[in-house]
């Protein structure tokens, strides 16, 4: 694999990710944490470790209003703590 192959591969996963967390509803909501970057640095090594990119190519490319993220994505989890605290927090409170 080349330099550039890797390159390739970093930008593609990169934008998959980047368009999961928009599509989500997370993206903001990740910004929001004390160690956001800490969260994203681990999250995008998960993504890029992932050997279903076309897998989620196509998932993003079909679901116009998804509830979670797919349950192949690495990232599934994280990103459903994110979302059921963003709902916690805009809870009022009882």
């Amino acid at each position: 694999m080349s330099v550039l192959d890797i390159f390739s591969r970093l930008t593609k996963q990169a934008d998959l990710m980047d368009a999961m967390m928009k599509k989500l509803g997370v993206a903001e909501e990740i910004w929001k944490l004390p160690d956001h970057a800490g969260v994203l640095r681990r999250a995008a090594n998960r993504c890029m470790t992932c050997d279903r990119p076309d897998a989620c190519q196509h998932w993003l490319s079909h679901e116009a209003n998804p509830d979670e993220a797919p349950s192949f994505c690495r990232n599934h989890d994280l990103f459903e703590r994110v979302l059921t605290n963003a709902e916690a927090n805009t809870q009022p409170a009882a």
